[in-house]
């Protein structure tokens, strides 16, 4: 039987397919849990454990150190570990409590599982810059919000809001600096009637008029300090203005325990939980002079807190936080209540889109601002 030269071609590009299918299913990150060789993908390194996507499903799946007898990679990992250790290799094995990270076996470095920050898989073209900024700030994350929204019919709105927020988080401490602003202004047509100088009557006529409808300023600082693995201590202090409430200025210093019911280890990275917290605190109000009294509020608190973060698919995330002052002394009609929760989607690698709510329920408000407050923000954030 003689072969075309068409023939030939279309069976050589066969076997060419062939043997990469066969290479790339041959290819795979292994770890050897309990007796059982699983292969698939590792994702992630911690002192906890590996993340690691099994070939037979989809998602990762989380082992800890103490179930894993061995650990192999084909690729590279930007592996991080100790005060400035770095090193941008694939994973030799496993054995006495130590990773072996290197080219070979041969030449690896032994790295104590206990003293990882983070391990993330590397692209065949070697560290980005994203890879170089995560080893220069490895204690580092956080993210840049930034909102705007423009509205031009009967009626004209115009809104920019600016944020950000970055944690440093060594264990057994972490650190939160954050920092946001809000501004906003309508124009309408409003009636205004004035007295006509030459006949002295009233005189009614349209006028585009500007008013400004959010002007806040926040700002936090927070340390934690881990005591146990579900216990910890905190200490915070905040400052809030905002025009539209008449709030010239509020401080909130606070500090106590909190404990984590629950705490779900996703990756290095990532972990869904569900906190609560209380302490001490000291709540200060002082308003604006054209406001109606009273002129200032202020009093001592048990600061009641919880907080919770759940990763969706698509690393889609969602995360609250609460916040319940009352008033040592009068605790029925002298409190603040904060609520916030936000909603975050990737779109395009650190970029994503962020939905945030706030609201604020201050049972002593000034005398001509309302109770509640509620703030709804869409935008987008940059992750780092």
């Amino acid at each position: 039987m003689r072969m075309t030269k068409r023939g030939a071609m279309h069976w050589a590009a066969t076997l060419a397919l062939a043997a990469l299918g066969l290479a790339s299913a041959a290819a795979a990150d292994t770890v050897t849990s309990k007796g059982t060789l699983l292969k698939g993908k590792i994702t992630g390194m911690s002192p906890d454990g590996v993340t690691f996507e099994p070939d037979y499903g989809t998602g990762s799946i989380a082992i800890a150190w103490k179930n894993i007898e061995d650990v192999k990679t084909d690729g590279s990992l930007q592996v991080l570990y100790g005060g400035d250790g770095d090193i941008d290799a694939p994973l030799q094995g496993y054995s006495d409590g130590k990773v072996l990270v290197g080219t070979s076996a041969a030449a690896a470095t032994a790295v104590d599982t206990s003293t990882l920050i983070s391990a993330v898989p590397l692209g065949p073209d070697g560290p980005t810059w994203q890879d170089d900024a995560r080893s220069t700030w490895r204690y580092w994350d956080g993210h840049f919000d930034l909102g705007f929204n423009l509205q031009q019919a009967t009626t004209d709105t115009l809104g920019l809001s600016i944020g950000t927020e970055t944690t440093r988080t060594n264990a057994p401490t972490k650190l939160l600096i954050g920092a946001n602003y809000h501004f906003g202004t309508q124009t309408s047509d409003q009636q205004e009637t004035t007295i006509d100088p030459t006949t002295g009557l009233p005189v009614t006529r349209t006028v585009r008029k500007k008013t400004v409808i959010e002007d806040r300023a926040y700002g936090i600082l927070r340390f934690d300090y881990d005591i146990t693995e579900r216990f910890y201590g905190f200490g915070s202090g905040d400052v809030t203005y905002d025009a539209i409430q008449k709030l010239s200025i509020r401080g909130v210093p606070k500090a106590g325990v909190g404990y984590k019911f629950w705490d779900e280890k996703i990756d290095a990275d990532k972990s869904n939980f569900l906190s609560g917290e209380a302490g001490l605190a000291w709540v200060y109000e002082k308003y604006f002079e054209s406001s109606a009294p009273p002129a200032h509020n202020d009093y001592f608190s048990i600061a009641f807190g919880a907080a919770a973060g759940y990763w969706l698919p698509y690393d889609a995330h969602i995360g609250w936080r609460m916040d319940y002052l009352p008033a040592v002394d009068d605790w029925a009609t002298k409190y603040l209540l904060r609520n916030a929760l936000d909603f975050t989607v990737p779109v395009l690698g650190p970029v994503g889109a962020k939905l945030s709510f706030l609201d604020e329920y201050n049972n002593a408000p000034a005398g001509d601002a309302k109770n509640n407050s509620l703030y709804l923000t869409i935008g987008l954030t940059v992750g780092w």
